[in-house]
């Protein structure tokens, strides 16, 4: 969700409120999914999709 409250107006996860961009550039830099996921208190899959969605809108 992109709302100015959180993030600054960047994307963030709805449910944690956490910066997408946080999630993405651990994902990035080789983190892997199941440590991702504990650190925010989010489930293996859905990082794993956040991630997929998000490099396929880079791309």
């Amino acid at each position: 969700m992109i709302d100015p409250r959180f993030g600054h107006g960047r994307p963030v996860v709805a449910a944690n409120r956490v910066a997408v961009n946080a999630i993405t550039d651990l994902w990035e830099a080789g983190e892997s999914v199941e440590d991702i996921a504990y650190d925010f208190d989010m489930t293996p899959e859905q990082v794993d999709e956040l991630c997929r969605a998000v490099v396929g809108l880079a791309a």
